[in-house]
């Protein structure tokens, strides 16, 4: 009995061995980190290859086994020339740009012919197994039964509006986020197309952005800190009642430092952190992220930093920001579990257990660019702070909202730890600081974010700068500072000369709920006086 099912088992672990195989070994070859899935995830994809080895007909079964390889082949030269995986608005790109990206191809034919080989090599060997192990049984309805598995995400996504396969995750192997693309795509953006539902890009101001020239940068280090879930509601430093920054506030009055409020580009994690790595907002924002042109890394890199990634958060918690860092760019790239692995709950990292990396960081000889990305004040927010910050246990008042103030402390700790650090660096340091999105903790009755509205989307920022002043224009910057400022601001820093400036007040900035194809709806954004604002909700 077993020798009959001998076949189809080693035919299904084939198969997946030479899917794995490709993925792992482009990224092998391109430098970029491999995430590795759960083992419940490759059970799963194996349980799906050796069904397919009952196909009948021996041409319909190697298409079926090989749907990853050949899936892959478009994300692999994706990654190659941009640096990133294909997002399902791309899909729609494709045909309406044809002949541009045909001749772009043709001029980057190195782009295409090594992804074509590590496709080629796998078919072959696989076309070679499935000759060499004949199978026994054979089920007739199993095309039709993958045919209508392979319709079902796209039509689920059209009727019930699920989405699934909106952005590439890394808890997905590459062909799989393939084909998550193109469901989405047809359930979901194809029928706007058709509706004319989505709006011009034209006036995108981020798709006109220049970067015209390269100099020497003026600092040894660059430090962005991506916070998470902060509000400058519940920042002392900007006026709230509890004493919840006292350390933040013995830096008002020093040159060295500079807090304004800013404007998220987005509600939600995914879309704000994609959106500032890539400078871009609005419809323009998932294209930019997805092209990876002016990716932050990138810029970086190409002008003579070394380049770093560090996260207090895990791989898991990072599945969705992964595929828009440009990874072929990132020198580091470390997720919780690397940065602190003795944390045994993601939800309870502790932001300043980044600073002994940083600190090893600095005393490399080299000029560099770090990110450091916190978990913040992400809920459950009864779990950020550690003892030594929980000062706010007030029984008349909400416990959420102590737990929220209380996790602000803990921020305020990560401060004072990171001042001292680099206090004691001799190297010219900036620090800049914004949060990927807001979070109300009561205000208006509402708790934790996501929806259009200011709670959700004013953030605070930070500069901050070590043994050399602060630019000049620091001091300029207004209140209500769109991140796709904050973004040309720090561009600049990195040496680049840009046919934008973060002083100009922009006309056509949007902030995007939590659909990097702006489904779930949009706030426009309307500068007055002195950089005031009004918004509207658009669907």
């Amino acid at each position: 009995m077993l020798q009959k099912w001998r076949n189809h088992l080693l035919l299904g672990v084939t198969f997946l061995l030479l899917s794995l195989a490709q993925q792992y070994g482009f990224y092998l070859l391109k430098g970029m980190p491999i995430v590795w899935l759960s083992a419940g995830k490759y059970l799963a994809m194996l349980a799906f290859f050796i069904f397919f080895t009952f196909t009948p007909q021996i041409k319909i079964r190697f298409a079926l086994l090989s749907f990853l390889l050949v899936l892959n082949f478009f994300q692999m030269a994706h990654l190659s020339y941009f640096g990133t995986l294909i997002l399902p608005n791309e899909i729609y790109l494709l045909f309406a740009e044809l002949q541009e990206i045909t001749g772009t191809l043709s001029a980057e034919l190195g782009h295409v012919l090594i992804p074509l080989l590590f496709t080629l090599v796998p078919l072959a060997l696989g076309f070679f197994a499935l000759k060499k192990l004949p199978t026994t049984y054979s089920i007739k309805i199993v095309p039709i039964i993958v045919a209508l598995y392979f319709c079902y995400n796209p039509v689920r996504t059209a009727i019930t509006g699920n989405t699934w396969g909106r952005q590439p995750s890394t808890k997905e192997l590459a062909g799989m986020n393939m084909y998550l693309s193109l469901s989405y795509f047809a359930g979901k953006i194809l029928p706007a197309k058709i509706e004319k539902r989505r709006y011009s890009l034209e006036e995108n101001e981020s798709l006109k952005l220049t970067l015209t020239a390269k100099s020497k940068p003026n600092w040894d280090n660059i430090i962005v800190i991506l916070g998470e879930s902060q509000s400058p509601d519940h920042m002392s430093l900007f006026g709230y009642p509890r004493k919840t920054t006292p350390f933040l506030e013995t830096l008002v009055n020093k040159n060295q430092f500079r807090a304004i409020k800013g404007l998220s580009s987005g509600v939600s994690t995914d879309i704000s952190v994609a959106f500032f790595l890539n400078m871009g907002y609005g419809e323009a924002g998932g294209i930019k992220a997805a092209k990876g042109e002016h990716c932050l890394f990138r810029l970086a890199k190409k002008n003579g930093f070394s380049t770093h990634f560090l996260s207090a958060q895990s791989a898991d918690q990072l599945r969705y920001i992964a595929p828009y860092l440009c990874t072929a760019y990132l020198d580091d790239y470390r997720s919780l579990e690397q940065v602190s692995p003795q944390t045994q709950d993601a939800n309870a990292a502790i932001d300043r257990h980044l600073l002994p990396k940083l600190n090893d960081l600095l005393k490399l000889s080299t000029q560099n660019f770090i990110v450091l990305h916190q978990r913040g004040s992400h809920g459950p927010w009864e779990l950020r702070s550690t003892e030594a910050s929980r000062i706010f246990k007030h029984r008349d008042i909400d416990q959420r909202i102590n737990d929220y103030d209380n996790s602000v402390i803990e921020f305020d700790k990560f401060w004072k730890e990171l001042f001292d650090l680099l206090s004691l660096n001799k190297s010219k340091t900036l620090v800049v600081y914004h949060s990927d999105h807001g979070e109300a903790a009561g205000k208006d009755n509402r708790f934790g974010h996501g929806f259009l509205a200011p709670s959700s989307f004013e953030i605070p920022m930070m500069f901050l700068s070590f043994n050399q002043s602060l630019p000049e224009l620091t001091q300029s910057l207004p209140t209500n500072l769109p991140q796709y400022s904050f973004s040309l601001y720090l561009v600049q820093q990195l040496g680049y000369t840009t046919n934008q400036g973060p002083l100009s007040t922009m006309t056509d900035y949007v902030i995007f709920g939590n659909d990097i194809d702006g489904f779930a709806g949009k706030a426009q954004i309307k500068f007055g006086i002195n950089n005031s604002y009004t918004f509207k909700v658009l669907p």
